[in-house]
């Protein structure tokens, strides 16, 4: 009697086995090659993975409609162009009962045809800062600003400018007056200076104007030579320099800015009056021009030892090229960009450019993304659950920018320019991918007269099998990327700047009752490839560009979870 039994329970279990039944869990299938969001530049892939808990000879593998080669030990391939022209290859492999054709499971990876940037890696000539003259004009306020100059310790209180000079000649009687002159208090003084930066080829000037010099004198006199005070002022003084701007060595994300030669000194010529004292002795004239022969030399040399670089090739930067360096940095995208999109961004600068008009800083760039639990520091973004980890970003292979002195559209003057290469766009989108962008739950929307609650009366219209439901009861849909949208380089559709492709956006429908949970909850669930045009505009109102997507095209649905037996190629066409 045992033995029977032992017999009849082999022989039920043969047929179940022969079917593919699944007592080790649920037919599945999976995609090993390629990875979902790989790139490749190939013309053809050999997609390949493996199925579980079926029988491979009552089985079989769809790819795209194309039949695989599924072999006994469960693993599977088949060899399928790759589509360079669209991008986005989708790969979306069934498995098939050979009874019945009917599918038992499924899955989907996307290939994306094209170069890529590594996580991690830098888009190369990625941003380029443009700063015309008259966006310089505005910096030269906080150029000087971080200047100093004092004439005071050019010459101060008590410097000898001449000694023991005759005065008045007596001939054989010898000199009859004689004159020292010593700078007089109250000390050397201007009432301001200003720096005018200009952009010429290859480098730039920096040439500082300094009003109103001052400078008083006591002439001390003896014998027939009085005392008299002599002050000298000089209207503007004029320092040229020229300056050389290439990426420093030590910090890549700031400009070093070197002073070429030593600066040039020019007055526009001396004035000068008498203060106090009797000064009208013979021969002052050429008293008061040997004075000035001895101040101005001084002053220039003063003035040119003042800014010149005090070391001269060495790390020690001459005062202007130091300020100018200072202002330039006090330019930076990679900090604002970086802390208000909440990821981190790196600039370093590959070459500085001058031209006629203006300065164009050239930087590589690198976008990623910190997601982090709890409140996030600058450069890091809260983690959402769910959000991808991408290896990589859509590179496109694009020329440097060049600039004019107007604007491309409407030829008007400006000051400041930032250009993003479509590598670097790209970049910064999957970080925002993976800090949650897109990432979405809806239980209500908006059709165009106001939100609806998300219930099962609303869906019932798109999928009549959920008739049978309470219709108040909450339901919910879910938006996931799985990837990241990104710009092809092309034109969009129509007339939009770029073209974007979003690949694998994972759709789901949910119960929303607070019962079913999990999987449980779980009733449809859709990947959708889509095309449209990318532009975008400025917002007068708000001083800020505005991106807009439109002219939604090659929209692409493929079902992976469908609990509720929903007719797949009406609820598509939906």
């Amino acid at each position: 009697m045992t033995r029977n039994r032992r017999w009849l329970i082999v022989a039920l279990a043969a047929p179940l086995l022969l079917l593919g039944a699944t007592c080790g869990g649920k037919p599945g299938i999976r995609i090993l090659n390629p990875v979902h969001g790989a790139h490749t530049t190939a013309s053809s892939i050999t997609v390949s993975g493996t199925v579980s808990n079926v029988t491979p000879a009552n089985h079989k593998v769809v790819v795209n409609g194309v039949l695989a080669t599924l072999n006994a030990d469960k693993t599977w391939s088949v060899t399928l162009p790759v589509n360079a022209a669209v991008a986005v290859n989708p790969f979306y492999a069934e498995l098939k009962r050979l009874s019945n054709n009917a599918t038992i499971a499924r899955t989907r990876n996307v290939l994306i045809a094209g170069e890529s940037v590594a996580d991690g890696d830098f888009s190369l000539d990625g941003v380029a800062l443009r700063i015309n003259d008259s966006g310089l004009n505005t910096l030269e306020p906080l150029i000087a600003s971080g200047v100093s100059i004092d004439p005071a310790t050019l010459m101060p209180v008590g410097s000898v400018v001449i000694s023991n000079y005759c005065a008045i000649d007596g001939g054989w009687l010898g000199c009859l007056g004689r004159i020292t002159a010593r700078v007089a208090s109250p000390p050397p003084s201007i009432t301001g200076f200003a720096i005018d930066a200009d952009s010429m080829t290859n480098f730039v000037t920096g040439d500082v104007d300094i009003f109103n010099l001052r400078i008083d004198l006591d002439l001390d006199g003896s014998g027939l030579a009085p005392d008299c005070g002599l002050r000298l002022t000089a209207n503007n003084t004029q320092i040229l320099g020229d300056y050389g701007l290439l990426p420093d060595t030590v910090d890549p994300s700031n400009v070093d800015v070197n002073q070429i030669g030593s600066p040039n000194v020019d007055f526009t010529g001396f004035d000068q009056e008498f203060t106090y004292g009797l000064c009208d002795f013979p021969l002052i004239g050429d008293l008061i021009q040997l004075i000035i022969g001895n101040v101005e030399p001084t002053v220039v040399a003063g003035f040119e030892d003042a800014l010149d670089d005090p070391d001269g090739g060495g790390p020690l930067d001459a005062p202007v090229a130091d300020a100018i360096e200072v202002a330039l940095a006090d330019i930076s995208i990679s900090g604002p960009i970086g802390d208000t999109l909440q990821v981190n961004l790196d600039t370093p600068l590959f070459d500085v450019l001058e031209d006629n008009d203006g300065i164009t800083l050239g930087s590589d760039t690198r976008f990623t993304a910190s997601p982090v639990s709890g409140t996030p520091a600058p450069g890091e973004c809260a983690a959402v659950a769910g959000a991808p980890n991408l290896a990589e970003s859509f590179h496109v292979t694009e020329a440097f920018p060049s600039f004019g002195a107007n604007t491309p559209v409407g030829n008007l003057p400006y000051g400041l320019a930032i250009s993003i290469s479509t590598s670097a766009f790209n970049q910064m989108l999957k970080a925002q991918i993976e800090c949650g962008l897109l990432q979405t739950s809806l239980t209500e929307v908006d059709l165009g007269d106001g939100p609806i609650p998300v219930t099962a009366g609303f869906l019932s219209t798109f999928m009549p099998q959920l008739n049978n439901l309470d219709p108040e009861l909450p339901m919910r849909i879910d938006l996931k990327p799985t990837l990241a949208p990104f710009l092809t380089g092309n034109p969009g559709p129509t007339v939009e700047i770029g073209e974007i492709r979003i690949p694998q956006l994972l759709l789901e429908v949910h119960y929303n009752d607070g019962i079913h949970t999990g999987n449980n909850s779980l009733i449809i669930r859709g990947a959708l490839d889509m095309r449209a045009g990318f532009d975008l505009s400025f917002d007068p109102l708000s001083g800020s560009l505005a991106f807009s997507i439109s002219n939604v095209s090659d929209l692409v649905i493929a079902f992976l979870v469908n609990n509720i037996l929903v007719n797949e190629v009406q609820l598509a066409a939906v």
